[in-house]
């Protein structure tokens, strides 16, 4: 069921009860309320979690900083950092935190980056392909391996304020920089996460946020939200100049997703309902694609094998399903986007060389399935398609299942929606269906009924390395499954590293990665890591088929809207001219 969304009506509704900024010094009038649409809803909003959705990036991106950004033209800046001082000897970095304040007036501390990093990243008790990100520091490979201490990782807090890290031996401490440009690197504070642990993220009431957007509301029955300029962003929160940081004063938005789908069109944009789109139908993409800002993003839509089954277990039939989709037909009905021919997208530093033929290329895929075991394919001639319940991801797999149906499979699609739970003290929860699977999957737990899945794989950085390691056997952030024994029957305990969400691990793949992250000439690193990414696309434990690529709709009124380096908008510094004609305060209100 889809209804057509009046957002002038629901801004009566909600607008209404719109009260001030609570920061000391903050007017009635508090700056421009922004009307934007960000498409699919983001269920959690833990910067740390394991997320799969590149939606999902660009709005934690909006709500928390980490230390360091990559503006558009691809260059580091200081962020949640004020400075910092590299010792090349010493192999050390000494980052100096700025001076700014969670969304509850608390004070960010280096503490905060050390929890997040160690405690819920790099920490073998937390899956998290993020953890990748940190390989170039001391004792990160040996801790993610299960050889290593948490405590012996080159990463100290100094002072409350000062953090220091130690690098490998060969390591480019810019690359490192770069890598803390993640919003998955941002801060969390330990106290807020230890009080409610299992739905802290989950709710606005529960959430403090370190970005220049703060979550004021958030209406899962209306699929809407309110983000609140944080005051106390890179300023102590009681300053009178309270917009110093952050120009608008609050943007309000919609989610869409569920059953009952919100229609969001540009027409909404030309009458200025909506002044900001970042989704839009596939028929406006292609109506209007001339009339969008676009960037590259470093995360990949793919379709993910499990290649426990015994269909997927067989490298020709993963090699044969790849072959046979057009994934140019694929840019062709989603409009943004590049076909993938590679895993790494080419903002990631991905192969200069194309590893994919974008075509569908039929024959090929049938002399692949002439490859396969007859017998096993024989006998799983039907298997399912997991995806999200949105229109680009059924477009995609239209064209997916089209091919395999002339390969002589069956699939069934699934489509997912919400997945709701219970949690601790009877509090419920949501899930993205395909997210609450995915982290079942990165547990261990063996019971997930899956056959292929579709993900935006996160690449997490302009770096190549994190999104290749996160598929290796040793390095993938995913952690290891305890098992038990008692002292009396002299039994110990041990653990077994936890595959990769594909099920798939390879020594020879391991190898490649290690001997790149070993490199310490940035030439010879490159070429190490192409060739992993060319064994990879090889083996096909994933089907990459999309570099996701961001775009914008923006309205005339609406001006310093920008992209960072890794795709995700920017709304620090926008304005809307003649902002009060639109969305005025209650003179009512106290």
């Amino acid at each position: 069921m889809k209804r057509t969304v009046s957002l002038i009506m629901t801004l009566v509704m909600l607008f209404g009860a719109i009260s001030t900024l609570v920061s000391c010094g903050a007017p009635k009038d508090a700056g421009a309320e922004i009307n934007i649409y960000l498409g699919a809803e983001v269920f959690d909003f833990d910067p740390s979690d394991y997320y799969v959705s590149a939606n999902a990036e660009r709005v934690l991106s909006l709500i928390y900083e980490p230390l360091f950004k990559i503006n558009g033209h691809g260059n580091l800046k200081c962020a949640g950092a004020k400075d910092y001082d590299v010792d090349k000897e010493e192999r050390k970095i000494t980052i100096d935190i700025r001076k700014s304040y969670w969304s509850d007036n608390i004070e960010v501390k280096a503490a905060d980056y050390y929890y997040a990093w160690c405690e819920r990243i790099i920490n073998s008790n937390t899956p998290n392909p993020a953890a990748a990100l940190f390989c170039d520091i001391e004792g990160v490979k040996e801790v993610l391996r299960g050889e290593g201490n948490i405590f012996d990782v080159g990463i100290k807090v100094t002072e409350k304020d000062q953090l220091t890290i130690t690098y490998c031996e060969g390591a480019d401490y810019k690359r490192i920089l770069k890598n803390l440009a993640s919003v998955a690197t941002a801060p969390v504070r330990q106290d807020i996460v230890e009080t409610s642990e299992t739905y802290w993220s989950k709710y606005a009431s529960t959430i403090v946020t370190n970005g220049p957007f703060k979550i004021k509301t958030y209406d899962r029955d209306r699929k809407t939200f309110e983000l609140e300029r944080n005051v106390g962003y890179h300023q102590n929160p009681t300053t009178k100049d309270y917009d110093n940081k952050v120009n608008p004063g609050l943007l309000y938005g919609s989610f869409n997703s569920g059953e009952e789908k919100i229609e969001v069109s540009y027409d909404d944009i030309k009458n200025k309902v909506v002044f900001v789109m970042a989704e839009a139908s596939l028929t406006d993409r292609a109506e209007y694609k001339k009339k969008a800002d676009t960037a590259e993003h470093t995360s990949v839509y793919t379709y993910v094998f499990n290649t426990s089954h015994p269909l997927f277990a067989d490298v020709n039939v993963r090699r044969a399903l790849s072959a046979a989709i057009d994934r140019d037909a694929i840019i062709e009905a989603i409009t943004f986007g590049k076909a993938a021919d590679g895993f790494i997208p080419d903002v990631s530093g991905g192969s200069k060389d194309d590893l994919i033929s974008t075509g569908a290329n039929m024959d090929q895929a049938k002399q692949y399935l002439a490859n396969a075991n007859k017998d096993v394919v024989n006998a799983n001639k039907t298997f399912t398609l997991t995806i999200n319940s949105d229109e680009q991801s059924r477009a995609i797999a239209d064209i997916a299942v089209k091919a395999w149906k002339e390969l002589g499979f069956t699939v069934e699609i699934v489509e997912l929606v919400e997945k709701e739970s219970n949690v601790a003290d009877e509090t419920v929860v949501f899930d993205s269906g395909i997210q609450y699977m995915v982290k079942d999957i990165a547990y261990g737990k063996v019971d997930v009924d899956y056959d292929v899945i579709a993900v935006d794989w996160q690449t997490f950085s302009t770096d190549a390395a994190p999104g290749l390691a996160s598929l290796t056997s040793d390095l993938n952030g995913m952690g290891s499954n305890q098992y038990g024994g008692d002292v009396e029957s002299g039994t110990s305990y041990y653990s077994e590293a936890r595959k990769n969400i594909a099920g798939w691990s390879d020594s020879e793949y391991d190898k490649l990665v290690a001997d790149a992250l070993a490199c310490s000439k940035k030439k010879d690193r490159a070429a190490k890591l192409a060739e992993a990414e060319a064994y990879l696309v090889d083996k096909m434990p994933v089907c990459p088929l999309v570099f996701n690529e961001s775009f914008v709709f923006e309205g005339s009124k609406i001006s310093n809207l920008d992209f960072n380096g890794l795709g995700n908008l920017d709304f620090t510094d926008v304005k809307l001219s003649g902002y009060k004609n639109y969305f005025k305060p209650d003179e009512d209100e106290d």
